[in-house]
């Protein structure tokens, strides 16, 4: 049976258990990725200023002859720095790609490459007749700027992490396009973002939807804190539909009852955020490790994406036993039940949103109820069912 070259020039969560996963069923030829130190080399570059962006790196969990990291995908994103991060992040992964298609040869059985790294490796496979695998993380760019542009109508430039012309710019959209185009399949981690490609063009590839994990291991609630704690983790943008979380907080008076925490790099303007002093907590961005104990503490977890592909920290805060109010933009319908372990909204409509805080402020008890049933529901949200679901579409479809 043939194996699968994989191109990811970043390791996300969901990338390294990939990783493992093909490994351990004897189906990877190897990871084209960035350049990541050895675990020796990382205590010594922890002390470095300048190099501790490659210690914050994770290591692929996979022996070093499966490896093929390119330090000058790097060096291409600190020369390119200078014109945009978009820009240099779009070159850099432009070098693993094109590393990753010189490595094609016809043993394989397919190429699985991620969104903005996939051209080179597609067009050199089909060249070969090898399958082509498009794992897409988030919706299609068109949704994602047609939702953007409803929000701007609304919240004109509240947000600078939405002002970016880069993420626009033609040649880029055409190359997203193109990638897409060529794919023989398309592994999606949410239905919001396989009914995204509706939008699309000329999408001919079959959509799977195959939902992540998350780590169940972590600590469960704590007692109750004597003053309610709703948190939210990630960036705090338009995108992340942050403002209108603040905006439905506001006008309840939420915060005289309880704590809306925000956790991450903030990026919503300061004249915005202006009108909501003294209604919010902020704390910059922390290791995920470290969240855990935030996750323990809460009441509640409040993610209200306007586009988000599957959403990570809903499905953790679920497995420490805390309830999730979340847009139905995003990972969240494909493993909420509502009002059962959670509570959907549709994103945008603001009293919906309202009405959802207001029950689960005024009814803890029945709050509490809904986090054990999220603890329960996460016992089936695995990693380990996620690897036997991708084992058995890659046999049954692909190999």
């Amino acid at each position: 049976m043939g194996k699968i070259l994989l191109v990811a020039p970043v390791l996300p969560v969901d990338v390294l258990e990939t990783i493992s996963i093909l490994e351990r069923n004897d189906l990877l030829d190897c990871v084209v990725t960035r350049y990541s130190p050895s675990p020796a080399l990382m205590n010594v570059l922890r002390r470095s200023s300048l190099t501790r962006r490659f210690a914050k790196r994770p290591i692929a969990p996979i022996a070093p002859s499966r490896k093929r990291q390119s330090l000058l995908a790097d060096l291409a994103y600190y020369f390119a720095r200078p014109l945009s991060r978009t820009r240099a992040v779009d070159y850099s992964f432009s070098v693993v790609d094109r590393i990753a298609s010189r490595r094609l040869r016809k043993e394989l059985a397919a190429v699985l490459a991620r969104e903005d790294s996939a051209i080179a490796s597609f067009r050199r496979a089909t060249e070969l007749g090898l399958k082509k695998i498009y794992a897409l993380p988030t919706a299609y760019w068109g949704t994602v700027r047609r939702l953007m542009e409803q929000e701007e109508q609304e919240f004109a430039q509240i947000c600078r992490a939405a002002i970016d012309e880069a993420r626009e710019a033609h040649d880029r959209l055409e190359r997203k396009d193109a990638e897409l185009g060529m794919a023989d399949f398309v592994l999606a981690p949410s239905r919001f973002v396989a009914e995204s490609l509706a939008e699309a063009p000329k999408v001919t590839a079959r959509v799977e939807v195959l939902t992540f994990g998350c780590n169940t291991d972590w600590k469960i609630r704590a007692a109750p804190e004597a003053r309610p704690i709703f948190l939210y983790a990630g960036n705090i943008t338009m995108r992340k539909g942050v403002h209108r979380l603040l905006k439905a907080w506001k006008k309840l008076n939420a915060h005289r009852a309880a704590e809306l925490r925000l956790i991450g790099d903030m990026f919503l303007d300061e004249k915005f955020l202006r009108d909501y002093r003294g209604t919010y907590t902020h704390i910059p961005r922390l290791p995920r490790a470290e969240l855990q104990k935030h996750y323990a503490a809460a009441s509640g977890f409040v993610f209200n994406a306007m586009a988000d592909g599957f959403g990570y920290v809903m499905a953790e805060a679920m497995s420490c036993g805390v309830p999730v109010i979340a847009s139905k933009n995003s990972g969240a319908p494909d493993f909420i039940d509502d009002k059962r372990d959670g509570v959907l909204v549709n994103y945008g409509a603001q009293a919906e949103l309202e009405a959802a805080l207001d029950w689960a402020l005024i009814h803890p008890m029945d709050l509490a109820a809904m986090g054990r049933a999220a603890r329960e529901k996460t016992a089936s949200l695995t990693w380990q069912a996620y690897g036997e679901k991708l084992i058995a579409w890659l046999r049954r479809d692909v190999m």
